[in-house]
């Protein structure tokens, strides 16, 4: 019982103040950088960008993809407008190397020709937490985690009582939005479920500058609940899970441009969990399942349908061996399947069974200290083991010197193994290392500057032969490496200007930058009340030297380089209810992110949210 009221304490606070506040007058805790219950952000040697439902709304940003392609170390990779596929680069590695969570489950598409999380079909809607936890994690997350983790939480009731919330907005493209949210919260239990609508006629993907005309709509229906029921002062049982339907019109195919293709998914996630506080150790069990359901409508007919499930169990203990050591240990277990039918049917199935232990010490205030170590036994690659050290030490008090070292290794999906014409059996699983440096000034309550370098590499990597079509391993050694710098100053009360910008350096094994991957990225803004009632945010983002591959030919060449304005203005109707306007692209630049397609041209939104 303990445990469930002081994590609904700190949901509650941390959703109530903006993100920059929250690192000084709050101490916030990270529940991703290690296996733990949470750890205070400035005793944690791990790179963490916390983003809240008030950041969300701060933006009234409708897209997961452009709120988090303007983090530090982040940047996107889109076929086009909403629904549209996007991906997230971390680090300058691809969004294969990121694992994502949402409520715990793994959402990875194992059907997917790059095995990622496609953010283009997730709206901010119940989304109530994001984590952004940058550098190798497989000793905690397992294969896949090799850039980071984007672990992803359901909006939870922050107030006594049981109470409705609604956001709708109408705007470009024929966009509509809506979600309805009903939330309650007791002595005993936190609940919340949110029903969203998603509709956009939209514009081609294929760029219209091309001269194609035909627009790609978009349609999304998804359900996502979550809640926690303590039943005793020991034992809390909790349950998480989604639902979503989505329509996706797409572009592409040879010669690239207008085509009659639609893409339409069923996904589902669920997961359960029982938490018991004995008198040495604190014990979660749980069990989640995912699974995708996915067809490619060409012309009307159905010409590829792909289905994936994933099941994972899993347990972790936390005992407090004294008051400056702390060990957390457990083991999982995940079964995969994968079923293609194309112009040929496929299968393919595998598991693997992982142990870890984590050893947290904290000598004194000033140093924090973590050590991982996880094994792994998978039922195709066999052995592998990764690790990871990190530290957290203040050199003043508002001084934070932070540092790691990790390896990691991903194995290869099930498409690329047996994906009919793509796939290839031969590959094998890749391995890295990463070592990042890092140190966060705090001048004040509210003011902060942040410095990190990093550095990735992987070996054996997965590659993709345009001439061939089919996956292969590439020989040699793929690196990342770059500079974060963040930052925040308070100008005068209420208002804030922050600031953020990364330096990476993405090169194959030949020595080639890598594709996709901006060497410059930076955001600029402020925000904060500007009158009565009346808030607003200005942001501008310019991204700039990035490489590309042509659709047709397979050469490289040099992508777009392009600065977006954004604008968002809000009003406080009452105090439970608040009308917004937002303009993406103010300055209806035209640019791309993935060579052929398209992006929003000068975008207007107006929109309402209110809670009874």
């Amino acid at each position: 019982m303990t445990r469930f009221l002081t994590t609904t304490a700190v949901a509650a606070l941390a959703m109530a103040l903006p993100a920059a506040a929250q690192v000084y007058e709050l101490k916030p805790i990270t529940i991703t950088a290690d296996l733990g219950e949470g750890t205070p952000l400035d005793e944690t040697g791990a790179s963490v960008e916390v983003i809240t439902a008030e950041d969300l709304e701060k933006s009234a940003d409708n897209s997961i993809a452009s709120y988090l392609a303007r983090q530090p170390g982040l940047s996107l990779a889109s076929n086009g407008g909403a629904g549209q596929l996007g991906d997230i680069r971390m680090r300058g590695l691809h969004q294969k190397y990121v694992a994502v969570q949402i409520d715990g489950i793994d959402v990875t598409d194992l059907t997917a020709p790059n095995p990622s999380f496609n953010f283009g079909l997730l709206g901010t809607a119940g989304v109530g937490r994001i984590e952004v936890l940058k550098g190798a994690q497989s000793a905690q997350y397992g294969a896949g985690a090799v850039a980071g983790v984007i672990s992803i939480s359901s909006l939870e009731a922050t107030e006594e009582g049981t109470h409705v919330s609604f956001a709708g907005e109408l705007g470009s493209y024929h966009t509509t939005n809506a979600a309805l949210t009903l939330s309650s919260k007791g002595e005993r239990h936190n609940v919340a479920v949110t029903l969203s609508r998603n509709l956009s006629q939209g514009f081609s993907a294929a760029d219209e500058a091309d001269g194609n005309t035909e627009e790609d709509g978009y349609s999304a229906l998804r359900l996502n609940f979550a809640g926690e029921y303590a039943l005793s002062d020991v034992l809390t049982l909790g349950i998480a899970g989604f639902a979503a339907q989505t329509d996706t019109e797409i572009d592409g195919g040879f010669p690239f441009g207008d085509a009659d293709i639609e893409l339409q998914a069923t996904t589902n996630g669920l997961r359960t969990y029982a938490i018991y506080e004995g008198a040495t150790v604190t014990s979660t069990f749980e069990a989640s399942f995912f699974n995708i359901d996915r067809d490619s409508v060409s012309g009307g007919t159905t010409d590829a349908h792909y289905e994936g499930e994933r099941t994972v169990l899993r347990y972790v203990g936390q005992a407090d061996l004294s008051e400056a050591l702390n060990l957390n240990f457990g083991a999982d277990y995940t079964e995969e399947s994968f079923t293609a039918d194309t112009f040929s049917l496929a299968t393919g199935d595998q598991n693997s069974t992982g142990v870890f232990a984590e050893l947290n010490y904290s000598p004194n205030e000033r140093l924090h200290m973590i050590a991982a170590l996880r094994h792994d036994e998978h039922s195709t690659f066999g052995s592998h083991t990764t690790g990871r050290l990190a530290l957290a030490y203040d050199i003043q008090p508002d001084l934070i010197l932070r540092g790691a070292l990790a390896t990691g290794f991903r194995a290869p999906s099930l498409y690329e193994l047996n994906a009919p014409f793509y796939g290839n059996p031969d590959l094998d699983p890749e391995e890295s290392r990463s070592v990042e440096l890092g140190l966060e000034k705090q001048f004040g309550d509210r003011n902060f500057l942040k410095a990190t370098l990093f550095y990735t590499e992987i070996d054996n990597l997965i590659g993709y032969d345009p001439f061939t079509y089919q996956n292969i391993q590439v020989e040699g050694t793929t690196t990342a490496k770059g500079l974060e710098l963040s930052g925040q100053v308070q100008l005068a009360d209420g208002i804030d200007v922050y600031g953020a910008y990364t330096l990476t350096e993405s090169r194959d094994e030949n020595d080639d930058r890598t594709l996709r991957v901006p060497r410059h990225d930076l955001v600029l803004g402020v925000e904060g009340q500007i009158a009565p009632r009346w808030t607003g945010q200005l942001e501008v983002q310019h991204v700039a030297d990035v490489y590309d591959v042509d659709a047709q030919t397979y050469a490289t060449i040099k992508g777009d380089d392009y600065t977006l304005l954004n604008a968002t203005v809000t009003y406080e109707v009452t105090e439970r209810a608040e009308a917004y306007l937002r303009i993406e692209n103010l300055t209806d630049t035209d640019y791309q992110t993935v060579n052929g397609y398209g992006q929003p041209g000068r975008s207007i939104y107006a929109g309402l949210r209110a809670k009874f």
